[in-house]
């Protein structure tokens, strides 16, 4: 289920539309005026991809994209994404793609470029770079540079560098914690759990790594060492609450007791600095107590059952499996762009749209798009299951996705402003 948005936001949002249904929602004009209309925390995640700067001319003007310089251009957009993050949900995402350029027509000096400085003619601006150091010092958490690779990229006619293929997704949080279903984006792995064992029974003399210098100076790291040695019995806690979860449950317990950490540290005959880190809330200090450490707590403050199934040390061999649903895809993508039109060239293909959004789009779901366009985002929204808020200055885009949507799924409701 959805977060947190309900169906009164929802009729709020349906009303301050242009067009609305009850698996979507349009709204017409800037996006940092119609997102101020929107209720504050109703959005579960955002995906967008904004006017690329100095790319295009959408003839309106509140558009993003023509600034005169770059640094306004980041201004406008991290202003429209102060107004995302209001009405994103505590644990809500958001996923950022922008397209890069090349300078041209920087002043000079004395005839020539300058010495020092990134503003020079033929430089690489690094817009989406710039614009992510500027949303993290606005409050934004980037927790992945994801590479979009194109494999019909259009072909640069240029001779002094390489052609761009790949251009960058960002993912960015409202807080540390938040949702993402990675299972949902799993991919199968190369190779079974057979194999695996195999592998690590065969060790250094004819394992995975013989031959190769490099491969075996990494496994032969502290954590991979047991795994080319051999099978060793290891004991593990499957089940494992978060460190300062427990740390609160066992400082509720030394008050009913009546004790202190230094009592406590004492009886165990462990220094008081350890001691103390298996009773701290926060997430940088805090620890969860060795087993044989668990099992003397509970004795020694009276704790009832409430965690002993997470405590509970589970023993078995050193090998790593494979995930039962599959590997993490990484950060690389590769998909083909979707072909445009003279209206609009610059589309989003739908696929790379679901595969974000199957991580961070929860059932019933409510996603944003504030740079819509003809409405990628909003296609594999509804095609998940979720619902669909998008925002653009034109109205034939909107047009577009409405007529698209009707076809498909029945009339909208007209609110009269469109």
């Amino acid at each position: 289920m959805a977060l947190n948005t309900d169906m009164a936001d929802w009729r709020t949002i349906c009303a301050t539309a242009a067009v609305s249904s009850k698996r979507y929602a349009v709204l017409v004009g800037d996006s940092r005026e119609s997102l101020a209309t929107l209720p504050a925390a109703c959005i579960d995640t955002c995906l967008t991809s904004p006017p690329y700067w100095r790319a295009r001319d959408y003839a309106h003007s509140r558009q993003i994209g023509l600034e005169s310089s770059v640094d306004e251009y980041i201004k406008n957009i991290v202003a429209v994404f102060r107004e995302v993050r209001r009405v994103l949900h505590d644990r809500g995402t958001a996923w950022l793609n922008i397209g890069d350029c090349y300078l041209n027509g920087c002043g000079t000096v004395n005839g020539k470029p300058p010495r020092t400085g990134w503003k020079r003619n033929k430089q690489l601006c690094l817009v989406p770079f710039r614009v992510a150091l500027a949303l993290e010092d606005d409050g934004w958490w980037v927790r992945n540079v994801g590479v979009w690779h194109k494999p019909n990229a259009m072909p640069a006619s240029v001779g002094d560098r390489l052609t761009n293929t790949w251009e960058p997704v960002f993912l960015l949080t409202k807080s540390e914690r938040y949702h993402f279903d990675l299972d949902a984006i799993r991919i199968p792995h190369q190779s079974d759990d057979a194999i695996e064992r195999r592998r690590a029974e065969n060790g250094h003399n004819n394992g995975k790594a013989k031959g190769k210098t490099e491969l075996r100076r990494w496994l032969n790291s502290p954590r991979h060492r047991a795994t080319i040695d051999g099978l060793k019995e290891v004991r593990r806690r499957p089940n494992a609450p978060e460190a300062p979860v427990l740390a609160a449950y066992l400082q509720q317990a030394l008050a009913r007791k009546g004790v202190t950490i230094d009592w406590v540290a004492k009886q165990i005959k462990q220094p008081f600095e350890r001691t103390r880190h298996y009773f701290r809330t926060d997430r940088i200090g805090s620890r969860l107590p060795p087993e044989e450490t668990w099992e003397v707590f509970k004795k020694l403050l009276d704790l009832g059952p409430e965690f002993d199934d997470a405590m509970r040390v589970e023993i078995g061999d050193n090998v790593f499996r494979n995930h039962p649903k599959g590997k993490n895809p990484g950060d690389f993508q590769s998909i083909a762009a979707a072909s445009g039109s003279e209206e609009h060239y610059a589309i989003m293909p739908v696929g790379l749209a679901e595969w974000a959004l199957k991580a961070t789009l929860p059932p019933n779901g409510v996603c944003l798009d504030p740079f819509m366009g003809t409405g990628s985002t909003g296609v594999a929204a509804l095609n998940l299951g979720g619902r669909f808020i998008g925002v653009d200055v034109n109205r034939q885009y909107l047009a577009r996705f409405v007529a698209r949507c009707e076809k498909s799924k029945g009339k909208p409701s007209l609110n009269g402003r469109y």
